[in-house]
């Protein structure tokens, strides 16, 4: 074959690759434009994560925000005149959700997908302030209608600030927090604690309050939380079956390789066998002092 007839080959193919290039080209250029000149048919929501019980904003509230930041009513404007981005970082600014997300379907449907913040407490500061706290350590707001069943804290006197968790300054509120971050990761924890106290007497101790029993637990401070925590699965396990969910009225996790508890009827004592783990032993004695059942 000549050079001519190779060259002439080459210059066709071109010519052939141009022109569909220059057609697709078109072709997703006029789809733009119409695209950008249709009217935004709905609105839809989709909060991401999580039940009906559990939504700290609701899709109504998120189409709020939407139409107060568009100016107008969203749906009939044309997607041109919609800002995305602008309308996004509107979303994102609220204390509730996490991540904001829109975007349009092929039916020229506004999609707003939203992943909201997840709440491990619920705090009463000693003023009356109530707020949520996330994982993290970020305070949401708590609004009307909001149903998300965490732990309650009281007690609280440290007034929150954003940099709480990092702060050199002791901090009640951080202790509640990690010990409640650790009950959020935990499921039976999390089905057992309802409710989290900071007496306010010289010591500050930390006590929780179960959803079943009447016992207190008291925990003290935030040290050896994991260990204090094994120790009361324990107890629970091999100890509340034999002796009654009923005879304590409250538990001490606050002593190493322990659970202390107060008898709510020191007049009657519990017979129990040592109970072995490894090779700590669980046993109850009485004491002539403070009537309590000692764990060890």
């Amino acid at each position: 074959m000549s050079d001519r007839k190779i060259n002439m080959k080459r210059v066709r193919d071109a010519i052939i690759w141009t022109s569909l290039i220059a057609g697709v080209s078109a072709l997703l250029f006029f789809s733009v434009i119409r695209k950008s000149n249709a009217k935004v048919k709905t609105l839809v929501v989709n909060i991401v994560g999580v039940q009906e019980n559990e939504q700290i904003i609701s899709e109504d509230e998120v189409k709020q925000i939407l139409q107060l930041a568009a100016g107008k009513t969203i749906t009939n404007k044309n997607i041109k005149t919609l800002n995305l981005r602008k309308l996004e970082g509107k979303l994102n600014k609220d204390k509730r959700i996490e991540k904001a997300d829109l975007y349009f379907d092929s039916k020229n449907r506004l999609h707003a997908r939203i992943v909201q913040k997840k709440p491990i407490m619920r705090v009463i500061e000693h003023t009356g302030a109530q707020y949520y706290l996330d994982e993290h350590g970020k305070q949401i707001p708590v609004t009307r209608g909001s149903a998300v069943r965490v732990p309650l804290v009281t007690g609280v006197r440290d007034t929150f600030s954003t940099g709480f968790l990092s702060a050199d300054k002791p901090s009640k509120l951080k202790k509640v927090f990690d010990i409640m971050k650790y009950v959020a990761q935990d499921v039976f924890l999390t089905s057992l604690i309802e409710q989290a106290h900071i007496e306010q007497d010289s010591v500050g101790d930390i006590v929780l309050i179960p959803k079943i029993g009447r016992e207190k637990l008291i925990f003290g401070d935030a040290n050896d939380i994991e260990a204090k925590f094994d120790n009361l699965k324990i107890f629970y396990r091999d100890g509340m079956p034999k002796l009654g969910w009923s005879r304590y009225k409250s538990l001490n996790l606050k002593y190493s390789h322990q659970v202390r508890g107060m008898l709510a009827n020191p007049a009657v004592l519990p017979l129990i066998k040592p109970v072995m783990r490894d090779t700590l032993t669980a046993e109850l004695v009485k004491s002539d002092y403070n009537k309590q059942s000692i764990h060890h």
